[in-house]
């Protein structure tokens, strides 16, 4: 079991590594770099990580739990389930915008000898992200059903209602990001959750 020292080293060496992501583009970004960021020597690194593809993965990782976590922490603050479902799709939508630098950086100078390889895992990411999103909206729907605040839903419902939210949300956001223009985004995000709720009652 990782000690309080070890996780919190673990923590700096991805933090430290998606800054230099940011700054130079993953291709240039070697465990060298990371290590003479922390101070630290490369041998140290690799106790925790083997390459640094093992560490492009682990702050992938990161990156969607703290995505995750931070909607779950802004869904927490609300009561009903109508105001967490709009939280939910508003959360979302902002923090995807708020870093999309951040994925925009890891992507822009992906090797063309590793494309197939990055591509794969950035699928395995984004199919984690759907995983913890969905997680999320079960956990908070089952709560209010068990509150009574909502009917029952049997497993193939209540999966294809959060579908429904999910592929909802991410399509507002495609839309509205063509024209990077999101001045109507609370107005279509009450009507969908509005239209939804309407069938969960």
């Amino acid at each position: 079991m990782a000690s309080i020292q070890d996780e919190l080293l673990q923590e700096q060496i991805l933090k430290a590594a998606l800054q230099l992501y940011q700054q130079y583009g993953l291709k240039k970004v070697t465990m060298d770099d990371v290590a003479k960021l922390l101070g630290k020597t490369r041998t140290s690194l690799y106790y925790y990580y083997k390459n640094r593809d093992e560490i492009f993965e682990a702050v992938l990782d990161m990156v969607v739990n703290d995505f995750v976590n931070d909607i779950a922490n802004a869904m927490d603050k609300t009561e009903s389930i109508n105001e967490k479902l709009k939280v939910f799709c508003l959360s979302k939508i902002k923090i995807t915008e708020e870093r999309k630098a951040i994925f925009t950086s890891l992507e822009k100078s992906v090797d063309p000898d590793t494309q197939s390889t990055h591509s794969k895992t950035m699928m395995a990411i984004h199919k984690r992200l759907m995983k913890l999103e969905a997680t999320l909206l079960k956990k908070n729907i089952l709560n209010a059903i068990e509150k009574g605040d909502i009917k029952e839903l049997n497993p193939k419902n209540l999966d294809s209602f959060i579908f429904i939210i999910l592929s909802g949300t991410r399509g507002i956001k495609r839309e509205m990001s063509y024209d990077n223009n999101f001045t109507n985004l609370n107005y279509v995000v009450n009507t969908l959750v509005e239209m939804s709720m309407r069938w969960l009652n």
